[in-house]
């Protein structure tokens, strides 16, 4: 495909994306052709049963659909991998606990480029999220886990008490916990 083409079909499937947005169901049944293998495929590389990847793959779509309006997705195919994954490991740790093991070697060998873009998508979420978090629970993650200071040094050091530094660090993961679980099931 020249670049025209790729550039030209972005644009085709942003166009779609808005119009399912909007509440389209011939954009949503148009995307759902165009990407319902590539979602198939992915679950039923972790799942190994066909039933339960048709069944995951149906409610990754009934979950864009759902949730059309609320999300703003740049990158279908990267959403799209994404909801797979977490899909596909909440029913095996629900359902299915022997294909654990099986999960993690797959994730551990898959090299791809999708796999490096949510990487650096992910890496840009968590930095935005620590960003946000208010300054006095930033400062105290970033000592915790940049400086690698213990909380009685944070305490001392910001003269907080020792259970208002646990409480900053509790909110701040709290805050950045869902980045945190992807990245950790990109890379281990």
């Amino acid at each position: 495909m020249n670049p025209n083409e790729l550039n030209s079909s972005r644009e085709a499937e942003y166009q779609l994306l808005d119009q399912l947005a909007s509440g389209s169901h011939e954009a949503f049944e148009k995307l759902y052709r165009l990407h319902w293998i590539f979602v198939y495929n992915e679950a039923y590389k972790r799942l190994r049963s066909q039933d339960d990847a048709e069944n995951i793959t149906q409610d990754i779509f009934t979950t864009l659909w759902e949730n059309r309006e609320k999300v703003s997705i740049q990158e279908l195919r990267a959403y799209l991998f994404v909801l797979t994954r977490n899909k596909t490991l909440n029913f095996i740790l629900k359902n299915k606990p022997e294909l654990i093991t099986d999960y993690e070697e797959n994730i551990q060998n898959d090299s791809s480029p999708l796999k490096d873009l949510l990487t650096k998508e992910a890496y840009n979420n968590l930095n935005e999220k620590i960003l946000s978090l208010p300054p006095q629970q930033r400062t105290v993650f970033a000592m915790r886990y940049e400086e690698n200071r213990s909380t009685d040094e944070i305490a001392a050091v910001m003269g907080l008490s020792i259970k208002t530094v646990r409480n900053h660090l509790g909110k701040a993961i709290s805050t950045i916990r869902s980045i945190l679980k992807f990245l950790i099931l990109l890379f281990f």
